[in-house]
């Protein structure tokens, strides 16, 4: 099978197309096709697929288009999955676009050697492959960038195709065909000079003259210049009567000059970097419409991330494009030697184009212009290895658009795109696969394939960068019998930096790299970058670090940018900044080195309390309500301040791994009372976001913390803020003990306030549990002791959980009476999420109450402010009690519709509760429908649920539904069996479902008939 996308995009299988059908298949295929053996994200194929409007669906959808794909390439091992997307495994020759790359090349090798012959056979044979413009019936989007750079391909080949034709002598086949090409090319210099050229050589010269003049008043018309020096060099040869070459190529002049092949090596171990290596070659072909620009590229990135290699690689591939030489220097912008200065440069390149050593200017400017001359209208690669500054560049760049420059700093040179036009590639480490497939080939498969996890984390632990990567395999290929896991533990126990370092050479190990690096920064900016490999967190932002450094705004500023144009720290987006794990740990290195302890812990401690008074403050603002902690540190003078609601969340949403980084940080470094504070304050915004992990995690640290200090009172309002993570998991029996932890500890140290606020926490348990009796006992303990201290606040959340129970109980006026002085006081204090909580819950009352008219308006307001708010649970909970109003008006697609969705949100929240709620409900939506058995599969579902947690309520509501639906489907003594448990589980609660379970038995017993199924 041949795939083939330089025309339609099709197979060719025995003999014959197969067409691929569906743009989307097309645009697939083509994709896959261009990137050949090499692995193409998710994320990069959807985007091929839909640009920038991926649908929701959009994984499975790729997913379903790869699998057709794979059906019709009808070789399983061809379209491989990995870890990060997918592989197109083809052999050589198994496209178009393969054959085509391998004729072109070989045909300007043969080009360059002078058989001319040979390269216009293999160039023809290479053209003939083109059915049409490249990448037929794909994507539109696609034909426009991939297209377009095939199909320069194809033009190149053409011309080079011409000139050997032109070398042969045939003058008089070629002249129609370039008529054509100068008419779709009017202003290509290149292809007038063929024209000219094949016209004379076949006795028209009057003709190839004419030529000219048609092609100088063309060229003056559209672009107001003279033609160049080849175009007007062919009219002068052809003028002068003299030896006019054949073909119009620079080949004349090379074979006087001598050319310059100065690349080093290439790297033989050279791996991945493919998105890379394509911009090049995308940039080699750049041009602005038809007028040729002067191309620069950039290549940047820290230190030992592989700038030279891949420089070095990509010249090599593309050297036979450039057959006037190609000149190289390493500029030792980062090195132990002097930076080498362009005045040195222009002597040594000088010298390598031919100019006598006694005729080389000695001032910068005359051999600036000198150099620029010799390679005017050449086609030369230079390549400008390790540049510290612009400054030093700038004099080394060619004027002429035939050449390409390729740079290399770890310097953005962001000032010479002032100058010139630079395109600058920016390279990260390496991709865990890339990572991964530079070890296979210095270390070789079989080692990696013994010990495949250790390979994985080794490459963790050199952080994926190359130098480090190729560092670790030269000291495993030294022991050779030294297993993978022992050099791994190695890495993890001991300094990184100097395991990796190369005792006979320190030179070339990380820490000198870095350190190349690192010297050549000012001292505020050194002292900017160890502070900031302080910080424990994933990133930082900016304003964090003026906070840790005590830089004022402008001057962190200027030191970050420093930072950043050096590669030593990168920017994440909307100022975050981020350090890579061995720079973070140089930069440890240097502060012990070069910081006193006391400058370190005072840094730090300026950013941990800033970030607590700044959580102090999102909070507040984003739940607003106020405080029920005194934070123990002065707040500083720079402390955050928040505009509304979402900035607040906004902030918090993007802080929170660094906030959990800082908690554990200060609770084991020196910073006990900042991470129990911290912890204790973000409690309400964990719960508002369903942060549960967070929760649990940050408050085990927590509560190592204050007890560590003996803060009682902390350890107390801790236990009593964790129990709620227990809550939203649905671990009831969790839930209530920690609370009942905490009630001891106030109790003990005689907080009247905090026992209080906890007694009405058990209440809720109580309730949640069905113990409602000693629910509405303890809500009334609570609210009794609230009242005498005067304390309205807490007092209206006990009344809300006393409602609940009255409504559990049927006491529905009573509920719904207390219920309504709850919304007067929060609508009048503005306490939006306790508004919301307390009109879901008389929503419930009123639909219990048969005003399902009033239930409907009162949870639609609810749902609307929990999704305003962004409170999950609460936008449930609506969800929940809409459904069920829906379904007393008999509306059952309505309530059906309502509660499905709040059963997938509850899965989404891992609210086991919400979910069993949402089950049971659903169960009585069928059993109003008259489906039962669609009744009986949710109950019985939401009984398993249940009794894992442990609410007995819920277990017997389960157990009711679960026996009407089995009366309903005939099943008697089943039905039976399940109301006596119901019942049993229920009356001791005093719920009015047992009166009615209780009645139901009674009206089954005699006949024991029901109805047939």
């Amino acid at each position: 099978m041949q795939l083939r996308i330089l025309g339609p995009v099709d197979m060719w299988r025995d003999g014959r197309s197969l067409a691929v059908t569906g743009l989307k298949q097309r645009t697939l295929l083509g994709v896959l096709v261009l990137n050949a053996n090499r692995t193409i994200s998710h994320d990069r194929l959807m985007a091929a697929l839909w640009s920038t409007e991926v649908p929701a669906t959009g994984r499975r959808l790729l997913h379903s288009h790869l699998w057709s794909l794979r059906r019709l390439l009808g070789d399983g091992q061809a379209l491989v999955s990995m870890p990060s997307g997918y592989s197109l495994r083809l052999e050589p020759g198994a496209s178009d676009l393969d054959v085509f790359t391998t004729e072109t090349a070989l045909a300007r090798s043969a080009l360059a050697a002078g058989d001319a012959s040979r390269a216009s056979e293999l160039f023809r044979q290479a053209l003939s492959l083109w059915r049409g413009p490249a990448l037929g019936g794909t994507d539109a989007e696609l034909q426009a960038s991939e297209g377009a750079a095939l199909e320069e391909r194809r033009v190149m080949a053409l011309f080079q195709r011409i000139e050997a034709d032109l070398a042969l002598g045939r003058h008089v086949e070629l002249i129609g065909e370039l008529r054509l090409l100068v008419a779709e090319h009017p202003l290509d210099e290149k292809l007038r000079g063929q024209l000219m050229l094949a016209l004379h050589h076949a006795g028209r010269t009057a003709e190839a003259l004419a030529e000219f003049q048609s092609a100088r008043e063309h060229i003056r018309d559209e672009v107001g210049l003279e033609p160049g020096h080849g175009l007007s060099g062919v009219q002068q040869a052809i003028l002068s009567a003299g030896t006019v070459p054949a073909a119009h190529s620079d080949t004349q002049e090379r074979a006087f000059t001598l050319v310059p092949r100065q690349l080093p090596v290439d790297i033989a171990r050279f791996t991945g970097r493919a998105n890379d290596l394509r911009k090049l070659d995308e940039l080699l072909l750049a041009s602005s419409g038809n007028v040729p620009t002067v191309v620069i590229s950039a290549i940047a990135g820290t230190a030992g991330v592989g700038k030279t290699a891949l420089a070095t690689h990509w010249a090599h591939r593309v050297a036979a494009r450039f057959p006037d030489g190609h000149l190289y220097v390493n500029l030792h912008g980062h090195s132990l030697r002097e930076p080498v200065s362009g005045l040195q440069v222009l002597r040594r390149f000088l010298r390598a184009l031919g100019t006598a050593a006694d005729e080389i200017p000695s001032e910068l400017d005359e051999r600036t212009a000198l150099y620029r001359s010799l390679v005017a209208d050449k086609r030369m690669l230079v390549i400008l290895d390790n540049a510290a500054t612009p400054e030093q560049v700038r004099p080394l760049l060619p004027g002429s658009p035939l050449c390409r420059t390729v740079i290399t700093s770890r310097d953005t040179l962001r000032s010479l795109s002032v100058t010139h036009d630079v395109s600058t590639i920016t390279l990260d480490v390496l991709s865990a696969d890339e990572a991964r497939a530079l070890l296979v080939i210095v270390l070789g498969a079989r080692r990696l394939d013994d010990e495949p996890d250790m390979a994985t984390e080794l490459a963790r632990l050199c952080g994926h960068l190359p130098l480090a990567l190729k560092l670790a395999a030269a000291h495993l290929n030294d022991q050779p019998a030294l297993p993978l896991r022992d050099f791994v533990a190695r890495l993890r126990q001991e300094n990184r930096l100097t395991a990796l370092d190369i005792e006979e050479d320190p030179q070339v190990g990380v820490r000198a790299a870095f350190e190349l690096s690192y010297r050549a920064l000012p001292e505020t900016v050194r002292r900017t970058f160890r502070l900031i490999s302080l910080q424990p967190g994933p990133d930082i932002h900016l304003e964090a670090v003026a906070v840790l450094t005590g830089l004022s705004p402008h001057e962190t500023r200027a030191a970050v940018d420093t930072l950043v144009n050096a590669h030593l720290i990168h920017i994440l987006g909307d100022r975050r900044l981020a350090m890579h794990d061995l720079l973070g740990l140089y930069g440890r290195e240097r502060g012990d080195a070069e910081d006193s302890p006391a400058d370190r812990h005072a840094a730090l401690s300026r950013l941990i309390n800033w970030y607590l008074h700044t959580v102090d403050a999102a909070v507040g603002q984003a739940t607003g309500e106020e405080r029920t902690l005194e934070l123990t540190t002065p707040p500083p003078v720079d402390t955050r301040t928040f505009s509304g609601v979402d900035e607040a969340l906004a902030w918090l949403d993007v802080e929170l791994p660094t906030l959990m980084a800082m908690i554990t940080h200060a609770g084991t470094g020196g910073w006990p009372a900042h991470s129990w504070q911290t912890t204790l304050t973000l409690s309400r915004f964990f719960y508002m976001r369903d942060r549960v992990d967070e929760m649990v995690t940050s408050h085990w640290v927590a509560l190592s913390a204050v007890r560590q200090l003996g803060e009682r009172r902390g350890e107390a309002e801790l236990l009593k803020s964790l129990s709620l993570a227990y809550m939203c998991t649905g671990d009831y029996a969790g839930y209530l003990s920690h609370l009942r932890q905490a009630l001891a500890v106030f109790q003990d140290i005689g907080d009247q306030m905090g026992e209080a606020r906890v007694l009405g926490d058990i209440a809720l348990a109580l309730v949640t549990l069905g113990e409602l009796t000693q629910a509405v006992e303890t809500a009334r303990r609570s609210i009794d002791l609230l009242q005498r201290l005067g304390n309205r606040s807490s007092e209206n959340a006990i009344m809300s959980i006393l409602a609940r129970a009255y409504r559990d109980l049927g006491r529905l006026t009573e509920s719904r009476d207390l219920l309504r002085t709850c919304l007067a006081y929060e609508r009048g204090e503005q306490r939006r999420p306790d508004e919301t909580a307390s009109l879901i819950e008389l929503g419930w009352v009123h639909t219990q109450l048969g005003d399902t008219g009033i239930a409907v308006e009162l949870l639609i307001r609810a749902l609307r402010m929990a999704q305003e708010l962004g409170i999950s649970t609460l936008e449930t909970e609506a969800l929940t009690g809409l459904g069920t109003a829906y379904r007393e008006q008999g509306l059952h697609d309505e309530a059906v519709g309502h509660h499905r969705r709040a059963l997938n949100r509850s899965k989404k929240l891992r609210s086991r509760h919400l979910e069993c709620q949402a089950l049971i409900e659903l169960g009585n939506d069928y059993l109003a429908m008259g489906d039962s058995r669609s009744a009986l599969e949710h109950h019985r579902t939401a009984m398993g649920m249940a009794a894992k947690l442990r609410e007995r309520r819920m277990d017997g509501l389960t157990r009711k539904g679960a026996a009407e639906a089995l009366y309903s489907l005939g099943q008697i003594e089943e039905a039976r069996r399940h109301w006596e448990d119901a019942l049993a589980t229920l009356s001791p609660m005093g719920v009015p479902e047992a009166e009615e379970i209780a009645e139901r038995i009674r009206e089954t017993a005699e006949p024991m008939t029901g109805p047939s199924q």
